[in-house]
């Protein structure tokens, strides 16, 4: 479940630092490690919102409160880049600013999508070799219990 505290806290946080750097006349090349951080919690965000942070057993167990939490982040993440946009537009960088985050996003995803992916294979093959463990054990039990029942 993702944190809706931590993750507005972490969104006002990476904001505040970002907005005192623009406004200072930073570089922007140092400004764009805090920018991915933003684009991470983004994608985080996104993620918990398709059900695909969890495992497939976990899915089953998603409440509203969370569902709630993850709509609190998402809202709080939007009005974060908002404030962001009309500072780093007054300054001009907006652009440059936008199409790293927009890569910076899509690496992150797709690294997230990867990991969840491999979690649900690993998962479902568990779960195919303890379910052949379990039929050969019964087929084993069944011939065991017949050779007893006919031989004495």
């Amino acid at each position: 479940m993702i944190d809706p505290i931590s993750a507005i806290t972490l969104a006002t946080k990476i904001a505040g630092s970002i907005s005192a750097a623009v406004k200072a006349g930073k570089d922007l090349n140092t400004l764009m490690p805090a920018f991915g951080r933003l684009a991470k919690l983004e994608a985080d965000i996104n993620l918990a919102e398709t059900g695909r942070h969890k495992g497939p057993l976990g899915r089953l167990t998603s409440s509203e409160e969370e569902g709630f939490a993850i709509a609190q982040a998402k809202l709080a993440h939007q009005e974060t880049m908002n404030q962001l946009r009309e500072i780093c537009s007054i300054y001009g960088i907006w652009n440059v600013v936008q199409k790293e985050m927009a890569a910076a996003r899509k690496r992150h995803k797709e690294a997230l999508e990867e990991q969840a992916r491999r979690r649900d294979q690993m998962f479902w093959g568990l779960s195919l070799t303890a379910g052949v463990l379990i039929f050969i054990a019964g087929l084993a039990a069944m011939i065991w219990g017949a050779d007893a029942l006919y031989n004495g």
